[in-house]
This record gives C-alpha cells, structure tokens and sequence, in this order.
C-alpha cells in the first residue's frame, strides 16, 4: 500500500500509476483512450459498514475549500467540470476532469452519503471550513471536449469564480436546487436543449445515449452524448483561475481543434458492429447474453475474440454467461487474447489471428471479429486478413475498413507484421527493397567527427557522414531490408562501436555493433527481452513486388494451415 500525503489533501490508495508528469488528461492525435490502468483503493475507516468500492474508483481527503467544479449531467451523474488552479483539488494529482463523483463524507467519522441528486452535494458546497473524504470514479472514456458557446457578462463572472451555479434552465432540476441567480441563457460549454424537458424529452434522450436502439441501428457508432444541465462549485468568492483537465480555457478550446476525429469508447453505449463483406463483421466486445442474439439474428455463426479475460473481468462481463449463450444459439468462440494498445503483441499475433480468421472462413462460418471498443485489434485483423489473404493492397485494404466501421487500428504494425511473413519465407532476410528506416546514435562529443560505417555500406568501404543534431547526438538515416547487419562508428578517425547498443565478437575478436532489423513470423510467437539499443527503427510501408507478393501469400496460409481446422489451434 502507497500512502500519499500532500498539502490540503490526503489519499490512501494502492496503484502503479494514476498519471504520468504534470499532465495526466492528454488531448491530441492519437489519443483515444486514457487511464486504462485499473486501480485498487485501500479505503479509510469508515462507520459505514457496507463501504464497497469498485476498482475503477478511489477516495481522496480534502481540505476545504475542495477548488472543484462540477456539472451535472442529463442522465444524472455529477462529475467533475474543471479544477481551480493551485486549489487543494489540483495539488492532489489524483483528480481529472470527467471522475464522477460517486459519495461523499465529511471527516467528522459520519457514514458516506451516496450522490444520486445535486442536493446532495449541499453540505459539501455550503460549509466554508473542514475536510471531505470523497469516492469519485474513473471513466474509461476521456472527458467529451465540447465547443464553447458565446460568453455573456454572466459567464464571463462565473468563470472567475464569482458565480457558484450555472444553468441553462432550473426548471429541469428535480432536486432541491436553489440558485444564487439566474442563468444567462447559453452558459458553460454545451447548450441544453428545451426538447429534452418533458418525459418525452427524457426518454428520446435515453434512446439517443443508446439504451434503446433498434436492430437496425446496432451497427451504427453513435457519438456519445452527455448533455449538461448544470455546472456548479462550492460558495467561495473571489476570482479563479480554471483549468478542463490540465489545460486553462484557452488551451481547452485549441484542443478542441487537435481532437477533431479522434474515437472515444463509451462502453455504457452497448456493442457495436459493421458489416465489413458477406462473411466478416466487426466490432467492440460481447456484453450480455442478448448481444449473443442480435448477433445470431443477422446471422453469425463464430466469433473471434481478442479481449483477455482480465480484460472482460475489469469491464464487468461475465464470460461464462456469454459462452453459455453462445451454445444456445450454436455459435463458436474463439478466444485469442491479444494486449490492447501493445504495437508489439499485436504485429506478433496478427499472422495466427489471421490464420483463425481463415479457416473459420473456410468452414463457411459468418465471423464476428471483437475486441473490447472495436477500435484497434479486431480491425487490423480484418485489414490484415484483405491484405494478405485477397491481395488487396494495405492502403487500400485499411481505408475500405475504416470507411465502413469508426476505428483506428495500428496500421505501421500491419506493415511490420507483412515484412515478418515475408522474412518467414526468405529465412530471416530479404534480398527485395528496402523495408525499414533506422536511425543509428552515436551519443559521443560536440565537435567530434562522426561517420558510420557497417556490412551495408558498401561492405565496410563506403562510410556514411553523421549529422550532428545537438549537443554530444549524432545520427545516420538508413534505409535497410529485412536481415542481420553489423556496423562501427568512425569518431576523428578510430573505429569504435556504441556502448548503448547490441554487440557480438566476430571470428577475428573485433567487437562489433549488431542490429536485426525486423523479425521473422511464427505459429507460436515468442515475446523475447528487449534489448536496450540507443537506434531507432521505424517500418516503411510501401507497395509490394510481384515476388513479394507471391512470398506474403505463400506464408500467410502457411500459418493459417499451421492452425489445427477441429480444436482451431495449433497443431
């Protein structure tokens, strides 16, 4: 157990890690998802003798006062909206922008009151003195960036601080909200719509949350909505300065721009799929038995999942209910974990991935290819499948996938994984174009003659120049095939290899420096210990050759006949 003390706050917990530097909640391309460590929290004494916590969710002691904003939402969570600079909130490190707030307590010892209402927040706003333990919950999905609306004189206040509540309009609060003044129409970040204030309205924005979607709708990645009623904070006057995440308002309205097309996982949306051809769909995990039956009424008959149990265990799916399932509606599952968001697991595993894709195909079965969101590994099994499989060019494979399902899979480890197939034919090399781009480091001295020299550069005759890039760096790009090369550095005119990459003793006794460039493909991929290496290697993704294309074929449906066609495993 760690336990963290800091200033103005107090939290007990136990985690690997909660947030990396001075900016936990990250926004920008390529980010899809955050926080997918799970943590465990070792909770403080409490009177409360049914005190459960789930293990996304944690507790945090603070002095008041707190220095957060939070907003309810249309479907009843409070979570938090932005955190006052410096406040004890923000000192905490442990608090983002979009925890919900799921119970709090005074320090007094009393029980803790279960936050269901905005009146239930009353005690915590109003009280100007003390400490307040509060349990808040870590989504899965990162916090919507939303578009801010025209500020009037009232917003302008509320943002400072001076202002404690916000609303588009009171009416639509069934609690026991009192407010210090009235809304200034089109407040806060998104804009409340009239329509949803009847019943009607409320059950129109249920089935657009997705609770109550039609068949016909499933296939369908509904953004996620999550209309805000209010944003409030506690009774402190004077200016503030907030921050969404760790962004100040402006930061949070360019983010905005650097978001535009990225995916968030909402897993309270249900399962989603598309139909990718006659015999392929694709989509995010299985997560209750009627899943099961929506998929067998359009006609799947296997399903091949790439989600962990661990996985499923932390999302709160019950497994052996689904597999139950699945043989009631006399459909197979086939489990092949692969780690989510890992480029390397998933290039390693993606040839046998395909290959079970494959030969369930071959045994006319209509596949249901999953992985938890649907985003990453599932997709790239089908690109990879239309690109080894059908011929179909990577580029072109990865864009009629993603053109028909939201995702964005690992393409650069698609790539490395064809060259591995490739490799596994030529045992180990290839004699074709070039299909790897290194960068080799030399870390020495500023004003040092740097030149690389190696088996590739015109068989040790040919050094090449180094290019001083600051300070005791110096780098060599090199655009090499797949194979074994060994290579030296020339500094003022001494041969000597680089202490922070790999080196082997040749027959004569020279040290050398050594670098495998790629991999090659197998049934049963070993994950071996990385070596530490001062270069950098990235994969070139380029069109293939006739002969390159023959050998990717030739080694694709070797593996996939590797996979025994009874027990789909390894024969």
């Amino acid at each position: 157990m760690s336990n963290l003390q800091l200033s103005g706050c107090r939290t007990t917990t136990t985690l690997s890690s909660l947030f990396h530097g001075n900016n936990p909640f990250s926004i920008g391309r390529g980010n899809v998802r955050f926080c997918r460590k799970i943590v465990r929290v070792y909770a403080m004494s409490s009177n409360d003798s049914n005190f459960k916590m789930n293990l996304n969710e944690y507790m945090v002691t603070l002095e008041k006062p707190l220095g957060i904003r939070f907003a309810l939402s249309a479907d009843g969570k409070i979570f938090v909206h932005a955190l006052k600079k410096g406040s004890n909130a923000e000192r905490s490190r442990i608090i983002l922008v979009g925890d919900t707030l799921k119970k709090a307590s005074d320090s007094s010892g009393g029980k803790f009151i279960q936050i269901k209402d905005f009146g239930d927040t009353q005690k915590m706003r109003t009280e100007k003195t003390g400490s307040f333990s509060l349990i808040l919950e870590r989504p899965f999905s990162p916090f919507p960036i939303q578009q801010p609306h025209h500020f009037s004189d009232l917003d302008i206040l509320f943002n400072r601080g001076r202002m404690p509540i916000a609303t588009w309009n009171k009416n639509i609060l069934v609690s026991n909200l009192k407010m210090n003044s009235e809304g200034g129409g089109n407040t806060g970040f998104v804009v409340f719509s009239s329509k949803f204030l009847t019943s009607q309205g409320w059950e129109l924005l249920d089935d657009l949350n997705g609770h109550a979607q039609s068949q016909s709708q499933k296939n369908v990645l509904s953004p996620p909505m999550n209309k805000l009623v209010c944003i409030f904070s506690e009774e402190e006057p004077g200016d503030g300065d907030w921050a969404h995440g760790s962004f100040p308002l402006e930061e949070y309205i360019k983010a905005l721009d650097r978001s535009k097309g990225e995916l968030y996982y909402n897993h309270s949306l249900g399962m989603h799929y598309s139909k990718i051809t006659e015999q392929i769909y694709v989509g995010s995990c299985i997560q209750k038995e009627s899943d099961v039956e929506t998929l067998s009424d359009v006609g799947v008959t296997a399903v091949l999942n790439f989600q962990s149990g661990i996985e499923a265990e932390n999302w709160g799916i019950n497994y052996k209910s689904i597999n139950e399932s699945c043989q009631k509606f006399n459909i197979l599952m086939i489990n092949y974990p692969i780690r989510d968001s890992d480029s390397f697991d998933i290039r390693k595993k993606l040839p046998f991935s395909v290959g079970l894709l494959l030969r369930l195909l071959k045994k006319n079965h209509r596949v249901f290819v999953t992985c938890t969101t649907g985003f990453d590994r599932s997709p790239a099994c089908v690109i990879a499948y239309l690109h080894w499989m059908t011929d179909t060019p990577l580029h072109a494979a990865y864009n009629f996938v993603t053109g028909l399902h939201s995702c964005r899979p690992d393409r650069p480890a698609i790539a490395w994984a064809t060259w591995d197939l490739i490799a596994m034919v030529e045992s180990g090399s290839h004699d074709g174009p070039a299909t790897h781009a290194v960068t080799f480091v030399w870390n020495g001295h500023e004003g040092e003659d740097v030149s690389l020299v190696g088996d590739f550069t015109g068989n040790w005759k040919e050094p090449v120049k180094a290019t001083h890039k600051g300070g005791s760096r110096f780098e060599v790009d090199v655009r090499l095939s797949q194979g074994k090369y060994y290579y030296k550095f020339i500094i003022n005119g001494q041969w000597r290899h680089s202490t922070a990459s790999p080196t082997e003793r040749d027959d004569r006794g020279n040290v050398n420096n050594i670098i495998t460039v790629g991999d090659t493909a197998s049934v049963r991929p070993s994950i071996q210990q990385h070596q530490k290496d001062a270069n950098i290697m990235k994969v070139i993704e380029r069109p293939l050759t006739e002969n390159e294309r023959i050998m990717l074929a030739k080694a694709a449906r070797c593996i996939a006949f590797s996979v025994c066609p009874i027990r789909l495993s390894p024969k």
